[in-house]
Formats: C-alpha cells, sequence, structure tokens
C-alpha cells in the first residue's frame, strides 16, 4: 500500500486557509486572549507526560476546524495507519519505514 498523495495546495480547504489567513493575520494574541480567557485550555492538548499549549499562535476554531479538514482532504488518517501498521510505504526501496520499531 503505498500513501495517499494528495497535493495540499489543490484542496478546498487549502483555499478556504488562505482567505481564513487574510482575515485573522491583522489580529493581536493579546486580543485573541482577550475575547477567550479559557484560550490556553481551549488550545491545548493534555496526553499521558506531555502538554503541548498551541494557544500562543494566531489561530482560533475556526482555524483548527479548517486544518482538521486538511488533513481529512489529503487523507492523513490513511498515511498514519499505513506507517505505523508496518506496511510498505517506501516508493523507493518497496519495505516498511518501520521508524517505530
Amino acid at each position: 500500500m503505498s500513501l495517499p498523495t494528495v497535493d495540499p495546495t489543490t484542496t478546498k480547504a487549502w483555499k478556504e486557509l488562505q482567505t481564513h489567513y487574510e482575515d485573522i493575520k491583522n489580529i493581536h494574541l493579546k486580543d485573541l486572549f482577550k475575547e477567550q480567557p479559557d484560550r490556553a485550555t481551549a488550545f491545548s492538548i493534555h496526553w499521558k507526560d506531555f502538554y503541548v499549549d498551541y494557544s500562543k499562535n494566531r489561530i482560533n476554531t475556526t482555524t483548527r476546524t479548517l486544518l482538521l479538514a486538511l488533513a481529512k482532504e489529503v487523507k492523513l488518517d490513511t498515511a498514519i495507519e499505513a506507517y505505523f501498521s508496518g506496511n510498505k510505504i517506501k516508493k523507493t526501496e518497496q519495505s516498511a519505514v518501520l521508524h517505530t520499531a
């Protein structure tokens, strides 16, 4: 099984992200935190011993929704599954990547 090869720049989500960027490019982080005091909680991930805080980026819930749509359009879930399942995804060598081994 080879990996999906979708050029992200040709997707609907990419075009919507470009438009969205124009809408939010001049918004300041202080304003985003003022509008959403729980922003650090809303834009962070807790998993086991890991904590990733991405609240200090110029994004909002629309940005996140569009990024998830992009991931879906380029079939990122299929690529991740192939990677972790040991499928032969190395095109040049017709072998598994095995970085996770």
